[in-house]
């Protein structure tokens, strides 16, 4: 018997290859019925006016930033706790990204690094929800509005999470969702950008679809736009997903409290936080490891595999990669850097069983015993 416990598993099944059978067989597959069905839906799942689909979160955050005028000679302020990603999609449209560091207890954009990084070439900022922890949007709001600067959220891994009642993807000028197959809703590949300004909408719709405008006889009316549309097939297992994603959210937050509960017991290691009016949704569960030094972490993601369970880093310092080694900075970064090197995800599947968990902690405890 496989006694395998993965990090993270698609919850799909029937209600999927049912929908996207329907599609096979109606013949038309590209953008259709099922796209403007899975984007109704999400609107209303997260509170915005409007959803637009997309084929990724990066190439949203492409469509949020180039719909908003940010391009060429702007700056961008995004955290450098973050997948690299984020500033991929900043250095497409032409602007250059400035790395600030993120809060040590929430692993999200520190507001006080944002408000000292503003420039006046700054044209946006673009805070991540990292890992399904809601963002305070107030002293973003504050910041934004005291320099006219757009927010364009990250929220790759945030469907259902919330905060003060907010719900992640209404809080914002735009926000952007991503649904790779290791996020609580997945079409496989695919992602969606939410708003409440009905100008920006038509903007984003006209640059991933051609550059066409559907109000006018015109047609094409934008020669620097794209075709970013998201097929019907991954919109058909959206669509699904849908009926199911408030039962992964609070499947995925019964396992965190459960480890957070289990993990007060072993020493050398603190649980993740989740601030009192936060609605976490625990798409990645991360504690960080004080034990031993930084090279403890790595060490413990090859002794759990070898006992079958999956784990994985955090996320990356995008400073400390090849690609953005030179790229501005608004301090020495260290939180960043700790967290990148000392973050342990645990396994949140939806199989996972409660003695599951007990065999993950009890494993990490036994090695961590080798670093303490």
């Amino acid at each position: 018997m496989d006694d395998r416990i993965p990090l993270i598993e698609p919850v799909v099944g029937s209600e999927e290859l049912e929908n996207v059978e329907k599609v096979i067989e109606s013949g038309y597959m590209t953008q259709g019925p099922y796209a403007e069905k899975f984007e109704i839906g999400f609107a209303d799942l997260v509170g915005a006016k409007h959803a637009i689909t997309a084929t990724s979160c990066t190439t949203g955050l492409e469509l949020g930033l180039e719909a908003m005028g940010v391009g060429t000679g702007d700056e961008v302020i995004v955290p450098d706790f973050t997948h690299p990603a984020s500033a991929n999609a900043i250095v497409r449209v032409g602007a250059d990204p400035v790395l600030v560091d993120v809060d040590r207890e929430t692993y999200n954009l520190d507001y006080e690094e944002t408000a000292a990084a503003v420039t006046d070439k700054t044209a946006a900022v673009m805070p991540v929800s990292w890992g399904g922890q809601p963002l305070n949007p107030r002293p973003l709001r504050d910041i934004a509005d005291e320099h006219g600067l757009a927010i364009v959220e990250d929220a790759a891994c945030s469907p259902l999470a919330a905060y003060d009642g907010e719900s992640v993807g209404s809080q914002f000028d735009v926000s952007v969702f991503s649904f790779h197959p290791r996020k609580v809703l997945t079409t496989g590949e695919g992602g969606m950008v939410t708003t409440d300004d009905s100008e920006l909408e038509g903007e984003i719709r006209r640059i991933k679809n051609f550059g066409t405008n559907p109000n006018t006889d015109i047609g094409f009316i934008r020669a620097d736009a794209t075709n970013y549309r998201m097929s019907d097939i991954l919109a058909a297992v959206g669509v699904a997903q849908l009926e199911k994603i408030e039962e992964i959210v609070e499947k995925r937050r019964e396992i965190a409290h459960r480890y957070t509960d289990l993990l007060a017991e072993v020493e050398g290691v603190s649980a993740p936080t989740e601030p009192n009016s936060a609605k976490h949704n625990f798409q990645s569960y991360c504690i960080y490891i004080q034990a031993g030094d930084e090279s403890t972490r790595d060490k413990l993601i090859e002794a759990l595999a070898e006992q079958n369970i999956e784990t994985q880093i955090g996320t990356f310092s995008v400073n400390e990669t090849e690609a953005f080694a030179d790229a501005n900075t608004a301090s020495s970064l260290s939180v960043s850097k700790s967290l990148s090197r000392n973050l342990l995800t645990l396994p949140v599947a939806h199989s996972m069983t409660v003695k599951d968990q007990h065999r993950v902690v009890d494993a990490l405890n036994n090695e961590l015993e080798k670093h303490r």
